[in-house]
């Protein structure tokens, strides 16, 4: 294989590019250039030199010399190189067409049913690809609309550092008013300092004055307000007695220990976002705890309140009718169960509207217990009215079998007619001899 020739590295000095235009055409463009080409020729060197960007400072440099032949040639040159316009077209976007336009387009009368059907298929289809077009569309604009305006709503590094002050005084607000810190950190500060102005009041000269001294300070001063400065010359030194000094600084340094551990607590649970999203999910987690808790322990104590409705264990019964009844009961039990669990269920998650929801059914049971009570007394009544009742229909049956005994003749039920003319008559009875010996069953 016989080597490859050696690239070249001369670089002629005119470059011609083939635009594949004809002469014709080239000829064609030359009078639309021509008023460009005279005023480019009429324009001076000075002038064409002024367009040029200005020499950096300093001295001037050697440069190499047969350059500007070359830039006149390829001035020469660039007439052939503007590509030819004539006959090129013109690139038009796509027409957009409605779903007026759409349903204008028909195939000729004598295409195929087939082919008709398809076409409105198609039709269909492609209305229901610009619909989806232009939804995702508009859906696109609004979320540039939105995007531009969260843009522009950005913080400023000012605003910005105002905001996480702001977000850092709210948490310390929330952390220190929630109860279980109050009762745990503030309210035994509280309590230390009250205790500090009473017994200062009393060991002061005149303790009537100190004790009203007391009353104004715990009214219009919190223990954060005052500082050991205060303590010392504002308290201690109104002491007379050296021991009674002392045992208040001891108890305004423990008073100090309580202020240090509480706000301690407070930094540490507010310090960042994180630190206080802790504490919250901590909470929330203890409270929830306690919460199941406390529900547990009410439970077991109202179940004695219930204990006939309670379930049982079929696995005890002994018969099979005593197993059927075991398990209906605990049917109605199950019930039972479900009411109490969506009470509390709307209770713990409707707030105030399920409260009045159960205090209002809470009511109802009220009433009907009422009306229980009523129905159980009117029962009674009834049931010694009964009593009463049954008690003089056997008085009566028991008159009416000795009354057979002694005459001999059955009594005549009541409403039966005498058959044949006969029947119970008076006629040949003495009454007064009949019913000498009759026990009516009153002692007599």
């Amino acid at each position: 294989m016989p080597d490859d020739p050696p690239l070249s590295t001369t670089v002629p000095e005119t470059i011609t590019i083939d635009t594949g235009a004809s002469p014709e055409d080239i000829n064609a463009l030359k009078p639309v250039f021509k008023d460009f080409w005279d005023e480019l020729d009429a324009e001076p060197k000075d002038a064409k030199e002024t367009h040029s960007a200005p020499e950096a400072p300093g001295p001037a440099q050697e440069t190499k010399e047969g350059k500007e032949p070359r830039r006149a040639e390829e001035s020469e040159a660039k007439p052939e190189q503007v590509p030819s316009q004539v006959g090129t077209p013109v690139k038009e976007s796509p027409k957009e067409y409605s779903g007026e336009d759409i349903d204008k387009f028909e195939l000729p009368a004598n295409a195929r049913p087939e082919h008709q059907e398809q076409f409105k298929k198609i039709k269909e289809l492609w209305k229901t690809d610009q619909r989806r077009a232009e939804s995702e569309s508009a859906k696109a604009k609004q979320y540039e609309r939105e995007l531009a305006e969260a843009r522009a709503n950005q913080l400023t590094p000012e605003l910005k550092a105002d905001y996480e002050h702001a977000a850092s005084v709210r948490r310390r607000f929330d952390f220190a008013s929630d109860p279980e810190f109050i009762s745990r950190f503030h309210a035994p500060v509280i309590s230390q300092y009250q205790s500090i102005l009473d017994d200062a009041a009393s060991m002061l000269p005149d303790p009537q004055a100190g004790a009203q001294w007391a009353a104004f300070m715990k009214e219009k001063y919190s223990p954060d307000q005052l500082n050991k400065e205060w303590w010392l010359h504002s308290v201690v030194e109104k002491i007379p007695n050296e021991m009674d000094r002392q045992a208040v600084m001891v108890q305004i340094a423990d008073l100090t220990k309580m202020q240090k551990e509480r706000n301690s607590e407070i930094h540490r649970r507010t310090n960042d976002a994180a630190s206080f999203n802790a504490w919250i999910a901590e909470k929330t987690t203890n409270t929830a705890k306690r919460v199941q808790d406390e529900i547990m322990s009410e439970i077991g104590l109202q179940e004695q309140r219930i204990k006939e409705v309670l379930p049982r264990d079929a696995a005890s019964a002994k018969t099979r009718e005593e197993r059927a009844a075991i398990e209906e009961h605990n049917e109605r039990f199950a019930k039972l169960n479900q009411f109490f669990v969506n009470t509390i269920k709307d209770i713990s998650s409707n707030g105030p509207k399920a409260w009045v929801r159960a205090a209002v059914e809470a009511t109802r049971t009220q009433i009907m217990n009422e009306q229980i009570v009523n129905l159980e007394k009117e029962l009674k009544e009834i049931k010694t009215e009964r009593d009463r009742l049954k008690t003089e229909m056997e008085k009566i049956t028991g008159a009416r079998r000795k009354l057979t005994h002694t005459t001999g003749t059955p009594p005549t039920p009541t409403g039966a007619k005498p058959q044949n003319g006969q029947g119970l008559s008076l006629k040949d009875l003495d009454i007064r001899k009949s019913f000498q010996k009759f026990d009516w069953g009153d002692g007599t």
